[in-house]
């Protein structure tokens, strides 16, 4: 008489285990980074990469992110992207509503 249990393979087994805790890091790390972020950062961050991605897709660009802090409080952040050559620009983008839209940021 067989046993279908011994036929079985148990979730325990290595790979399973590996794989499973990949994973689990994985939902902590992102968890943790976002129970971190300052709620009023987070807010003024996503505002100015809304504006961002307007930006970018007005002039053909990636959007890639914003910095969720405004280092000299004049309601700009400092956000990133990249022409379709890949070359990395350099923007300022508004996080109060009536501020238009992104502009080059100078070059110090």
């Amino acid at each position: 008489m067989n046993n279908s249990r011994e036929n079985q393979q148990s979730f325990f087994n290595p790979v399973n285990l590996s794989i499973a805790v990949i994973i689990i890091t994985v939902i902590l790390i992102i968890a943790f980074s976002n129970l971190l972020e300052n709620p009023e950062s987070r807010q003024i961050r996503q505002t100015a990469e809304k504006k961002l991605r307007l930006f970018a897709r007005g002039y053909s660009l990636n959007a890639i992110n914003c910095e969720g802090i405004d280092r000299n409080n004049n309601g700009w952040l400092n956000c990133r992207a990249d022409d379709r050559k890949g070359q990395m620009l350099y923007l300022e983008c508004p996080y109060h509503f009536p501020e238009p839209e992104c502009r080059y940021r100078e070059k110090n």
